[in-house]
């Protein structure tokens, strides 16, 4: 009897051993791989911190998780904690499973979100179960229907959403401005490559309009890296209101 007691006592020190080993090497994992480093650059357009109720609210920033990305979650909620107005996971697709990435996405706010101030929070999740949140103020303007309106017709020839360093790139898009166009801005983006120009128009068939078709050629420079980009179109209109259109995918290569 005492033999088996013994044998059963030794057993289960040896589970707790091991469950303690266990636990042990998992906290020396997380201990030698730092946290995820994530942190947004640009909440808005050009980081303005704000957004317009019906339209889509730009996110970028660069992320690092040596225990590599698990999740990425993004809420927009309400300062006085009464409502979330947005809230998107992303669990599977291009920012999983890598050690290094640009997050660059556009989350619709909603048409009846009201007008106020809201908290952007970001949360970045490891392979080992490490988290880093990153917060933001955003400030959620009323939809102003007679600020510019822009919608993409072609973006490359034929709508292939190709260029060619050097070369011309087809452009166009239907601009209805009730107050009169006063600028136009087309701001070529390349991520990856942290590069960007922009080419603004003042020209008398644009400035003074209401309603016009957009028909250009900007020619991408000579010194523009080879690779993805995006567009920032942005119409200003006299009375000082701005709307901004992105058309992405944009591939510009050396030939």
């Amino acid at each position: 009897m005492k033999k088996i007691i013994f044998f059963a006592a030794s057993v289960l020190f040896c589970v707790f051993s091991l469950v303690l080993s266990s636990c042990s090497d998992d906290d020396d994992a997380k201990q030698s791989v730092a946290k995820p480093v994530a942190a947004l650059a640009e909440v808005g357009k050009e980081n303005s911190k704000e957004a317009i109720a019906g339209k889509d609210l730009h996110l970028e920033g660069d992320l690092v998780a040596d225990g590599l990305i698990a999740r990425i979650d993004v809420t927009i909620a309400a300062k006085n904690g009464n409502k979330t107005i947005v809230k998107q996971s992303y669990t599977e697709g291009k920012y999983i499973g890598v050690r290094n990435t640009t997050f660059h996405e556009h989350l619709d706010i909603p048409t009846d979100a009201a007008p106020g101030a809201y908290t952007v929070t970001f949360v970045v999740t490891d392979k080992l179960g490490q988290s880093t949140i990153f917060t933001s103020d955003l400030t959620v303007k009323a939809l102003d229907k007679t600020a510019p309106t822009i919608t993409f017709k072609e973006v490359g020839e034929d709508d292939s959403h190709k260029a060619v360093i050097g070369q011309k790139m087809h452009l166009e898009a239907q601009i209805e401005a009730p107050h009169k166009i006063a600028k136009i801005e087309v701001e070529f983006h390349n991520t990856a490559a942290g590069y960007e120009h922009v080419f603004t128009y003042t020209d008398e068939k644009y400035v003074g309009e209401t309603s016009v078709l957009f028909h250009e050629h900007p020619q991408i420079p000579t010194d523009a890296p080879a690779g993805e980009y995006h567009i920032h179109f942005t119409v200003t209109d006299a009375a000082g209101n701005s709307t901004t259109e992105e058309a992405e995918g944009i591939l510009i290569t050396k030939e």
